[in-house]
This record gives structure tokens, C-alpha cells and sequence, in this order.
């Protein structure tokens, strides 16, 4: 299964919480402003997630409004540094399948680039050894 529609790009900031995001389960990545170098190639997403059961709770209340908690250290460290975020979502039917599919899309980038996005750590768990 892909990602069939992506919102369009919105700023990781607080004017962002006008935004109309779903309560629903979803897809979401967060890119900056510039394109940097990685293994191979080179990219602007600096992480890749799912929120469930509410994409709103999850970029809104969590990502936004608590950014000193929810935000990864890359994403802190680009802040500081002055750079801008933005984020874009897919809504999905249920859970499992927006935690398949952030899994699928770790993939694509960990192939693409031969590393994660720097604001991942790691695989979910429930891909670990996975094929």
C-alpha cells in the first residue's frame, strides 16, 4: 500500500496550529530548509512519523506545543541554529497500517541514502529483521 495524497507543507511552529490537521490516524515527515549531504545523495527530511490514534494530537498538541519534549535532537539542533521546519501528512484508515507505512517509507529512505533520516534513531520495532 503507498501514500496516496500528502497535505501540502505547513511550518513546524506555532502559527501552524490553525491548521486544520485530521484527527485521525496518519503519516507525517518533517523536512527544513535546505538540502543537506547524507551517505549517498542528499535530502531535507529530517524525520519520518505516525501518529495514532490522532495525527492533530501528535503534530499539534505534542510536536508543536511541546517542542522541548517531542521534537528529535536533529530538529532541536536546526532550530537553534535558525533554520526552519515544516511538516506534511497523510491520513490512514487505522493504526497499523500508518505504522506500516512509516516503516515502508524508513526503508525507502535508509535504501535511498544508506542511513535514516537524522532524526530517527532507528526502524520501529515491529520492523526490526524484517524483509
Amino acid at each position: 500500500m503507498s501514500i496516496t495524497r500528502w497535505s501540502e507543507w505547513h511550518p513546524l511552529d506555532l502559527q501552524s496550529l490553525k491548521v486544520p490537521v485530521p484527527n485521525s490516524p496518519g503519516i507525517y515527515e518533517v523536512r527544513t530548509d535546505f538540502e543537506f549531504g547524507r551517505l549517498r545523495g542528499s535530502s531535507s527530511i529530517i524525520y519520518i512519523g505516525s501518529a495514532t490514534p490522532s495525527l492533530k494530537k501528535r503534530l499539534l498538541d505534542e510536536r508543536i506545543g511541546k517542542p522541548d519534549r517531542y521534537l528529535s535532537r536533529a530538529e532541536k539542533w536546526l532550530r537553534q541554529a535558525g533554520h526552519a521546519l515544516e511538516f506534511r501528512y497523510a491520513t490512514l484508515a487505522n493504526g497499523p497500517t500508518a505504522r506500516r507505512l512509516e516503516a515502508d517509507r524508513l526503508r525507502e529512505c535508509e535504501e535511498e541514502h544508506w542511513e535514516l533520516p537524522p532524526g530517527n534513531a532507528s526502524l520501529p520495532r515491529m520492523t526490526r529483521g524484517a524483509n
